[in-house]
C-alpha cells in the first residue's frame, strides 16, 4: 500500500477510535446522571437500595446501547425483597440488601458475561459493577460508623 493509502487508513482508524470514545463518554454520562448520582448536584451516589432496585433500567437497550439477550435474563429486584416488612418501616434489611448486591455482582461478573458483548455493552457492565460496588462499600462504612456510635 502506498503512503497516501496508509495515511487515509490511519485517519479512518483514528476517527473510529474517536467515535468509540464519544460513545463511551455518552454511556458514562447517561449512567451517572440517570441512575447513579443524586440530583440536584450530582456529586454523591444514590443509596445502594435505590441503585439495586433500578439497575435494570440501565441495561441495554438503555442509552442507545445495542440490545443483547443476556440482559433479558435479569429479573428486577423488587422493593419487598429488600425490606423486613412494611410494619418495620421501609428501611432495607442489611442481609437482604447484601444478597441483592451479590446477585448483581454475579450477573455482571466478567467471567459470567457472554463473550460476544460489544465494547459498549462491556463498558456498561463494568461501570454498573463499579458503581454498585462503591455504593455497597459506602453503605457498609456508614453502617460501621453507626454501630460504633451506638456502642
Amino acid at each position: 500500500a502506498s503512503e497516501v493509502h496508509e495515511k487515509y487508513a490511519h485517519i479512518m482508524e483514528q476517527r473510529s477510535e474517536e467515535n468509540e470514545q464519544a460513545a463511551i463518554t455518552a454511556i458514562k454520562r447517561n449512567i451517572l446522571i440517570n441512575w447513579a448520582l443524586s440530583p440536584p448536584r450530582y456529586n454523591t451516589l444514590r443509596p445502594i437500595d435505590q441503585l439495586v432496585l433500578s439497575i435494570h433500567t440501565c441495561f441495554p437497550p438503555a442509552f442507545g446501547v445495542k440490545e443483547h439477550e443476556f440482559f433479558q435474563k435479569w429479573k428486577p429486584i423488587l422493593p419487598n425483597e429488600l425490606v423486613m416488612s412494611a410494619a418495620m418501616g421501609n428501611t432495607p434489611n442489611v442481609e437482604k440488601l447484601k444478597k441483592a448486591v451479590r446477585k448483581i455482582r454475579f450477573f455482571l461478573h466478567p467471567d459470567k458475561r457472554p463473550k460476544d458483548l460489544n465494547s459498549d455493552q462491556e463498558f456498561m457492565c463494568k461501570m454498573l459493577w463499579d458503581i454498585t460496588s462503591d455504593a455497597w462499600d459506602e453503605f457498609c462504612s456508614k453502617n460501621e460508623e453507626l454501630d460504633w456510635l451506638r456502642s
